[in-house]
This record gives C-alpha cells, structure tokens and sequence, in this order.
C-alpha cells in the first residue's frame, strides 16, 4: 500500500477547525431554531433554515475529522462510520452549494421579472425547491458509502481513505464540473446580473431578506473561489504526481476557507437581518424574524405574527 504523510502537526491542523467548530456550531443551530421551530418556515425562511441546517450538519461532520486528527490521522470510528462522513460531508456541500445557487436565481427572477415573482410564483415554490435540493444533494452523495474505506498504510496509520482506483477520473470531472463549477457559475453570473440591474435602476431600497441573501452569496464567492479554482487545477493534475502534491497544501488551507463559510453565515444573517445595519446598538431577534418571514408580495412594513426580543 501506499504511504503517507502529513505536514501539519495535530495541534496546528486542528486548531482552525475547533474555532470554527466553537464559533459556527451554536449560531447554526439557534438560526435552526429561529426559522425552524419559532417562525416554523414562514415566508422564504425555509432557505435559510436549509442553509443552517446544512451548514450544522457540515460542522458536525467536522467533529470526526477533528477527532481522526488528533488520534494522529488514525481512523477509530470503524468503515460505516468512515462511509457516513463521507457521504454527510459531500451531502451538507452540495446543498449548500445548489441552495445558494437556487436562491441567486431566485433573487435575479425577482429584480427582472418582479411583476411575475410578485403575482404568479406558487407560494411553496421556496418548499419544493429545498426539497428537490437535499434529494438531489443525496443522489449525488451516495458514492460516499461506496468507495470509501479503513485502509493500512505502511507506516502504520489506520485512515479512512477514499480510494476510487479507476474512477477517480471521470468522478472528480462530475465533482468539478457538474457538482461544483456549475451550480457556483450559475451562482456568480445570476448575482452579477441582479446587481448590476439592481444598482442601474433607482427603486426603493432593497428588502431585509434581500440584504441577508445579497451579503451571503457574496461571502459565499469570496471564501469558495480559491476551492473551486484548486478542485480543476486537481482535475488537470490527476497525472502529474508531481504537480499534484504540491496542489494537497492548497486544498488544506483553501478548505479552512470553506468551514469558515459556514460558520459565519448565522452572523450574516444576525448582521442583515436585525437592527445593526441600520445603526441601531441592540440585536432584536424580531427584525430578523421579520426580515426572513418577509413575503415580497406585502409592504416592506409588514411584521410576522411571532414578535420577541433578545
């Protein structure tokens, strides 16, 4: 078998991701809580309730690789438990990924055709698509039960490792290509287009909720671009070893990027949503309930019913 080796130290390779972890693990799962059981999906919460819940289960799925780290790379958790990390792991990715990029759409379908968004769009369209979204994320995902295994190495580490022989090819060109690049295009040109006429039109000023999705697939961009770039310089790389190895540093630390992503998410949210970003000093939970229960066929001033203060 082949060998392997490790540059970062358990402590340095663990530290980030415990912050992270600290940081994003309790904001997710109050903003679960908010939209979730407290306004109970009203209006398009239901897409930040998908996003936080993807985001939680992705910070979860970090806790196994933070206890592989420091058992020095050891996997101790048996080959099922190496499966469903794998699968969970592509799973809360991929959501989030294609909820991102059914919202920037979903935004863009409202700035040029507000008139249609406004009058015709079904009331559930929001339900069905983060429906549609985690069954398509776990079609996707399901080669993580299949390939993945507790392999010895040489030099004595127990890994669970991902080893696809020969289809390592053809599913990293679907993992770049279809899973990743194309939904984070679809992204990227659909946000540009809704700012760009955003910004050439002079209507009133934009609604909380589009605030909250603005500032998010923005943050999104920054923090995952350098991932998506070094994911097709790995699919050009697959046969030279050489260029390969020097890639692995790369995808380590642009992937500290992609955890930090979803931890700071909620705080979007908390940031947009409630009264700070109009000057106010004091976070009021029922701003950002009414931001993300907004129905955009009301006026700007209509609250939900539920109204508390934190």
């Amino acid at each position: 078998m082949e060998s392997r080796n490790t540059s970062l130290s358990p402590f340095n390779g663990t530290a980030p991701d415990i912050i992270i972890l600290l940081i994003g693990l309790p904001a997710n799962g109050f903003i679960i809580w908010l939209t979730g059981w407290r306004l109970r999906c009203r209006g398009l919460s239901v897409f930040i309730l998908s996003l936080a819940s993807s985001d939680f289960l992705f910070l979860c799925v970090m806790v196994m690789q933070i206890m592989e780290t420091l058992q020095g790379d050891n996997w101790v958790l048996g080959a099922f438990m190496c499966r469903l990390r794998h699968f969970l792991l592509d799973l809360s990715y991929h959501c989030s990924l294609f909820l991102l990029a059914a919202l920037s759409v979903d935004r863009c379908l409202l700035v040029l055709l507000p008139l249609w968004y406004r009058c015709h769009r079904p009331l559930r369209l929001s339900t069905y698509i983060c429906l549609g979204t985690w069954v398509a994320a776990s079609l996707l995902s399901i080669k993580g039960f299949i390939f993945p295994d507790v392999i010895l190495f040489e030099d004595g580490v127990l890994a669970c490792y991902n080893d696809r022989g020969k289809y390592e090819w053809p599913l990293r060109l679907l993992e770049v290509l279809v899973e990743g690049f194309f939904p984070f295009v679809v992204m990227v040109t659909t946000h540009a287009v809704t700012l760009a006429r955003t910004l050439r039109r002079h209507t009133r000023a934009p609604s909380q909720f589009y605030r909250i999705v603005a500032a998010t697939l923005t943050v999104y961009v920054l923090l995952n671009l350098p991932f998506q770039i070094t994911q097709l310089l790995f699919l050009v790389a697959l046969e030279n070893q050489e260029l390969y190895s020097r890639l692995i540093p790369f995808l380590i630390y642009t992937g500290y990027l992609i955890n930090l992503n979803t931890s700071i998410n909620p705080y979007i949210y908390l940031f947009f949503g409630s009264n700070f970003c109009t000057g106010s000093s004091h976070l009021k939970t029922s701003s950002l309930a009414s931001a993300l229960t907004e129905d955009l066929g009301k006026s700007p001033g209509h609250t939900p019913e539920a109204s508390f203060s934190a």
